[in-house]
């Protein structure tokens, strides 16, 4: 009868294998698995293949000096860094034990690279100076990603008039890069995209953050310019402005699958000028009134399009109690050819607020098979200001459900707007149905 082989000793010497070769071996998820990361409940240690081996692809940053203990007279911004640099030699994943690291000077992530941490409230990054962009993904930087980390800011609210404010994750002119299962708290912003494409943000929270008079401060998510993001999946909770913003041509972009609680401004808002946002999707986001006590709203408005926006889908959004209007499309008076044109709103539900949806200074814009519930006007489509570029013409309102609208389900508000179409709605237990001060309205049914 032939021996059994020895399983725990190399059968070329006979002798006893070490820990730190039978790791060396392992395959990537077998050391995934043996460092217990990305399983909820595993082991927070890591585990790593020595620095000096040129073909290892796991960085433990503990193994470069940084110590994750929280003290604040100590910066392991320099530690992290050198384990990012020598991730980027050739691809690999840098991985933050569970601890919480404080940083002084922004953390340059590279190409190829990954940062992993143990989890959200497990691996935190604090900062521990005033307005520092925590991480920064620079120019030309491709396929990164970042998992698993809190960033939590010192919240220290300014009056710049600068956009270098506190950040969690500042993303420049870089592509295919991707931000999930992240948590950022008591920060000035969670995530901004500026002129970047291909980024990818989701399942991450967005709780309690901060602005001051800066009109930079207090945003979850922002996509300055730049086109193809995917923004799904994450929970907003207590912002001071927009939980996502995307502006200067943001354009082809998802926002998806949202949660939105308690904030002040836009749930959701697009702006620009000069340059379009154009056909972005906004679909199934959900903003709650969830824990709100009596009289209290979730938010300024659901969905809000001010200016260059054209040939948009906001579609199948559920928004509850706003204060203005569930969803607003709008241009300001001296806005020129600026305004929102072209733009579909369907299959939304929208419950209590002032009014449900509003077109102000927007043509032909199509709003259909929506259904508004418990406002003072269903649908508004009106003007402001008096310029030639105030006129609300050609939009569509077809096909909507109406109820308890105690002003009017539909609404024209003036002769500039003209030659709007008003159709086929129907519904209960509104004080008007159709209330027409425009010119040229077409009209056929309700």
């Amino acid at each position: 009868m032939l021996p059994l082989e020895p399983t725990d000793t190399d059968k070329h010497t006979n002798k006893p294998i070490t820990r730190r070769q039978l790791l060396a071996g392992l395959s990537a998820a077998g050391v995934l698995f043996a460092a217990g990361a990305g399983f909820p409940g595993g082991a927070q240690a890591a585990v790593t293949v020595p620095v000096g081996n040129t073909n290892t692809w796991w960085y433990n940053v503990k193994d470069f000096g940084a110590q994750g203990n929280d003290r604040s007279d100590q910066d392991d911004s320099p530690f992290i860094q050198a384990a990012i640099n020598a991730a980027a030699a050739s691809g690999g994943t840098v991985y933050f034990p569970a601890g919480r690291y404080i940083i002084k000077t922004g953390l340059f992530l590279r190409s190829k690279v990954h940062l992993l941490g143990a989890g959200a409230e497990a691996s935190v990054l604090k900062a521990g100076l005033v307005n520092i962009q925590m991480v920064i993904c620079p120019a030309q930087g491709k396929q990164a990603s970042i998992e698993g980390l809190t960033f939590e800011g010192i919240g220290n609210i300014t009056s710049s008039v600068t956009s270098m404010v506190e950040r969690g994750i500042h993303i420049l002119e870089a592509s295919f890069i991707r931000v999930s299962k992240c948590l950022f708290k008591g920060i000035a912003n969670g995530v901004h995209l500026a002129r970047s494409e291909h980024v990818t943000i989701e399942d991450c929270s967005f709780i309690s953050l901060v602005a001051g008079d800066s009109a930079y401060e207090g945003y979850g998510v922002t996509a300055e310019g730049g086109a193809n993001h995917i923004i799904q999946g994450n929970h907003f909770k207590s912002l001071p402005r927009s939980c996502i913003q995307l502006t200067a041509g943001c354009s082809y972009s998802l926002v998806a699958g949202n949660v939105m609680e308690a904030c002040l401004e836009a749930a959701i808002t697009l702006s620009s000028k000069l340059s379009v946002c154009m056909y972005n999707v906004i679909e199934g986001n959900a903003v709650t009134a969830f824990g709100l006590i009596d009289k209290e709203t979730s938010s300024a408005y659901g969905v809000r399009l001010k200016d260059a926006c054209s040939y948009n889908h906001i579609v199948n959004n559920s928004i509850t109690r706003t204060t203005f209007a569930g969803v607003q499309l709008e241009a300001a008076d001296n806005a020129g050819d600026d305004r929102p044109y072209g733009n579909v709103m369907t299959g939304n539900k929208i419950d209590t607020s002032v009014r449900g949806i509003v077109v102000l200074n927007g043509s032909d814009n199509s709003l259909k098979a929506n259904e508004v519930r418990r406002v003072e006007l269903g649908i508004l489509i009106d003007t402001i200001g008096e310029g030639n570029a105030s006129t609300a013409k050609q939009n569509v309102v077809t096909g909507n459900s109406f109820f308890q609208c105690s002003t009017s389900a539909v609404k024209i508000g003036s002769n500039r707007c003209q030659s709007n179409m008003v159709h086929s709605n129907s519904g209960f237990d509104n004080t008007a149905g159709l209330t027409d001060n425009g010119t040229e309205t077409v009209t056929a049914g309700f």
